[in-house]
């Protein structure tokens, strides 16, 4: 009795130890799946997280590639030579003189399609891949490896009254194996093209007076509506096309001469106090006497579209009668601040963009709403809509800036043009008056200056302004003016 329940009791021992071993191993199997699942899915994730991450990058080196390609419409300079820049130039003419992108009956210079595009460049060809993705020299190096280009394509626009389309697709990760592609179409925005360096109502003081200040321009047309006042003709400079393209002033050279330079005058021509008639030797470059016929015009900038690409992208300034500017139009006692303080710029390269002053009571300007603003900075850099009278003084030292000459007639390319460093420059870009400009000193500026009133000396009739033309300015690529724009809700992510 006690051998039988002894074996039945080591049989249940032994039952349980089975059970026990086959529970165990159930665990352990159970484990195992779960852990092999949690590897599957970490991995997955892994994957999943990479692909995501790969994806971004493919979507942001497109939109990289759309900015660059944005660029190359308001800078000449960084086209690549491969891409030519007749297709990002103004290409027709309006009934004004100024370059357009638009023909007379408002069709864009872009009339391509996404089959057949007005430019297109796509890395499955290895020249192209190497124009696109270069890391030394590629047009988007930027990217640094990151992702790379495969396609870019611009053509026409899909709404009437837009320029163009910019498609780019980007891939990211081994084989660049993730792919974006982003379309947007660009607008243009109607910038103003100045036509000449100089430019003014009337040059000079009254007729009759004895102080004479000296006003020239380099590398373009001087335009003067009314009189003009010269010292003797032998200060005048002459063209020749045998000028050398240098950055020295005209007080610096043995003979003066520009490549360039043309006066042309509406009303009558004084040198030393006499009429142009009465001096032998008037050089062939000064012409006077032009209106009526065949007529001069000094560029016209419209102050209700300026004063709204102010407000948009730029800096819109009040003016109260003692000549302070206040942000926003409103004027408000305490917050004036100085003209010389708004238009002040560290050095070349910091560019204060737009920036409008407002007649005294907001409205176009007129003889009888015009304030008056003094200019005392050592360097200003720029576009100045100044719908004042403004008195410049010179500052002490200037910068030293690059600049490239316009090109020869015959050669209007980029590369024909000559670089040339100018020292002492106290404004890179344009100022433009409506009404008189007067300057104290010898005031240097890179770029262009209109006065719909009067350019003269404002001290004792010693003192200089001269100008650089900046030849940009003739096809409407102005610092600080945006040419094109993304169109609103055109920007789309494709699959």
């Amino acid at each position: 009795m006690n051998r039988s329940n002894g074996q039945r009791i080591v049989g249940t021992q032994q039952d349980e130890r089975g059970i026990a071993l086959l529970a165990v191993l159930m665990v352990v199997c159970l484990l195992t799946l779960l852990g092999m699942t949690s590897m599957h899915l970490a991995g997955q994730e892994v994957v999943g997280a990479s692909v995501l991450q790969e994806e971004r990058l493919a979507h942001h080196a497109a939109e990289s590639a759309v900015d660059v390609a944005m660029g190359w419409f308001h800078d000449p300079s960084l086209v690549p030579q491969e891409v030519g820049t007749t297709w990002f130039r103004k290409r027709f003419v309006t009934a004004q003189g100024d370059p357009s992108y638009f023909d007379a009956q408002g069709r864009a210079q872009f009339v391509g399609t996404v089959t057949q595009p007005d430019l297109v460049f796509d890395a499955a060809n290895p020249q192209h891949d190497y124009l696109l993705n270069d890391p030394q020299t590629g047009w988007f190096k930027s990217l640094k490896g990151l992702a790379k280009i495969l396609k870019l394509r611009v053509y026409g626009a899909t709404r009437p009254g837009l320029l163009c389309t910019v498609e780019v697709t980007a891939g990211a990760g081994h084989a660049a194996r993730v792919t974006k592609t982003v379309s947007v179409e660009f607008g243009a925005y109607t910038v103003p093209a100045l036509h000449a360096p100089l430019q003014s109502g009337a040059l000079g003081h009254q007729l009759g007076e004895s102080s004479l200040g000296v006003v020239f321009a380099h590398w373009g047309e001087m335009i003067v509506r009314g009189p003009a006042q010269f010292p003797k003709p032998s200060e005048v400079p002459v063209k020749s096309a045998l000028a050398p393209v240098t950055g020295q002033a005209y007080g610096e050279m043995g003979q003066r001469i520009d490549r360039w330079l043309n006066i042309k005058i509406g009303g009558e021509a004084r040198f030393a106090q006499l009429p142009a008639e009465a001096w032998p030797d008037v050089p062939l470059n000064v012409q006077a006497h032009q209106e009526p016929i065949p007529g001069v015009q000094v560029d016209q900038w419209e102050y209700e579209a300026l004063k709204r690409m102010a407000m948009q992208f730029g800096q819109w300034y009040g003016i109260d009668r003692d000549g302070l500017l206040y942000p926003g139009g409103v004027i408000q006692p305490g917050l004036g601040r100085p003209a010389s303080e708004v238009f002040a710029s560290k050095g070349p390269g910091d560019h204060r963009g737009l920036v409008f002053v407002d007649t005294l009571d907001g409205m176009p300007p007129r003889l009888d709403n015009l304030g008056s603003i003094v200019l005392d900075q050592d360097y200003a850099e720029g576009i100045f809509i100044v719908n004042a009278h403004v008195f410049w003084k010179a500052g002490p030292a200037g910068r030293a800036v690059p600049a490239l000459s316009p090109p020869p007639e015959d050669q209007p390319s980029l590369g024909a043009r000559i670089p040339v460093q100018l020292s002492g420059i106290h404004l890179q870009g344009v100022l433009y008056a409506a009404g008189d400009v007067r300057y104290a000193g010898h005031v240097k500026v890179y770029g262009g200056v209109v006065a719909q009133g009067t350019i003269a000396d404002g001290t004792n009739g010693s003192d200089t302004l001269e100008v650089w033309y900046n030849h940009d300015l003739r096809e409407g690529f102005v610092q600080g003016l945006p040419l094109v724009f993304v169109a609103p809700g055109s920007w789309q992510a494709k699959l």
